[in-house]
């Protein structure tokens, strides 16, 4: 799986919200394109900022319920606005929801700007 440093060309979210593939692209002067396809499948929830632009540093796993420590009351905030795949009463019924399900948590961050996470079931090349 090859990121570091490459532009994010484009992301697709998919079958309802539960693949999402990011196309990456290493491009520079005087150096050979490659392109790198990332796919996360079994996406339970995701959320990405600041997409224009972006050079990834890092796909990081890293533990669920530190997702919900940074974004809990965002996902809250989600969940009572839009409903959240998997919500059932509290963060922390969700959080242990997500966990005895096998799910697992992914950073991802970038050299300019983008900044997000997913939570789904795998990571692998598309």
């Amino acid at each position: 799986m090859r990121y570091h440093d490459y532009h994010l060309k484009k992301y697709e979210v998919s079958d309802r919200g539960e693949t999402i593939a990011f196309h990456l692209v290493y491009g520079y002067p005087e150096e050979e394109t490659d392109d790198s396809h990332i796919k996360f499948s079994s996406v339970a929830l995701y959320n990405f900022s600041h997409t224009t632009s972006a050079i990834i540093t890092d796909i990081e796993e890293i533990e669920i319920s530190d997702i919900m420590q940074e974004y809990g009351n965002e996902i809250t905030e989600w969940n009572r606005m839009y409903g959240v795949r998997f919500w059932k009463d509290n963060l922390q019924n969700y959080s242990l929801r997500l966990q005895s399900e096998g799910y697992k948590a992914w950073r991802i961050v970038s050299a300019i700007g983008f900044y997000g996470f997913v939570i789904a079931k795998t990571l692998g090349n598309a």
